[in-house]
């Protein structure tokens, strides 16, 4: 990216390419991967053709950041201020190896301190190549006093969602916010959607990989202890203005998360978690 073609602002979005031909697309508005497209030009992330890029509303779709409420668990507005507010662009770079790299930030303001009191920065470094993209969130305290937060990489995977299956969730212990909150364990058999699916899955340290007749993504994460998995289904796309009633069956969210235990950060200290998706052909 060292080639001005290939650093495009255009109506607050950036344009990036990696060597091999990888392409992410990010939107100033949130610092928001709004595509992925791997060298083969397909693309990797669902976009809801339906929104309307005000300035004031998240983008549905891609990878909205959430910070520094996940929801609507706690006091401040649901999913936060970071996905509805301005970012800046620090770097848009080709790295040695080939591989893509955008940095973009966002400080605390007058408008956030009204609703989270304190001096905070984001940095959201997205990382791409060949069939590989990986999104780190870091999170910095500039205040002389600590602060709690939740937060999530809330990823919006293109998916057939008749066709896929999603392995690697196993055994581990999730809250059902389809079933009124309750906290239950995952058995031995994977996941197949076949209705609303809202789950917070607890202490994930191994991969998830979602499935599909014709490629796998598999998702790793490393500082955010949680995944979510959600799919809205028909009735939820009926809550959901900036969704088409059939949007459900095109994709599904696959989030690393912070949720069940907050992340304290003491004066000064930062904190980071990111989320790697790496795409493999069906053969």
């Amino acid at each position: 990216m060292s080639n001005p073609e290939n650093q495009q602002p255009t109506n607050e979005f950036i344009v990036a390419t990696a060597a091999d031909g990888a392409q992410v697309e990010v939107a100033l508005h949130g610092g928001h991967v709004c595509s992925w497209r791997t060298p083969d030009g397909v693309e990797r992330l669902f976009m809801s053709p339906l929104n309307n890029w005000h300035s004031d509303s998240a983008i549905r779709g891609g990878i909205p950041v959430i910070f520094p409420q996940f929801a609507s668990e706690g006091p401040l507005p649901k999913h936060g201020f970071a996905r509805v507010s301005p970012w800046t662009l620090l770097e848009s770079s080709e790295q040695i190896d080939g591989s893509g790299l955008l940095r973009l930030a966002l400080g605390d303001s007058e408008e956030t301190r009204k609703i989270f009191p304190h001096a905070f920065a984001l940095e959201l470094r997205v990382k791409f190549s060949g069939q590989t993209l990986n999104t780190e969130l870091v999170v910095t305290n500039n205040s002389d006093q600590s602060f709690d937060f939740t937060c999530a990489l809330h990823t919006y995977l293109d998916a057939q969602i008749a066709d896929t299956v999603l392995y690697g969730l196993n055994g581990y212990r999730y809250r059902d916010s389809v079933d009124g909150r309750r906290i239950k364990h995952a058995g031995d058999e994977p996941l197949h959607i076949t209705r609303e699916v809202d789950r917070v899955y607890f202490s994930v340290d191994k991969p998830i990989t979602i499935s599909g007749r014709k490629h796998s993504i598999i998702a790793t994460q490393s500082g955010f202890d949680d995944a979510v998995v959600w799919n809205p289904w028909e009735n939820g796309c009926e809550k959901i203005a900036d969704l088409k009633l059939d949007a459900y069956q095109h994709f599904v969210c696959v989030e690393a998360a912070a949720i069940e235990h907050p992340i304290k950060l003491t004066p000064h200290a930062s904190w980071s978690g990111y989320q790697n998706l790496e795409c493999e052909t069906v053969v």
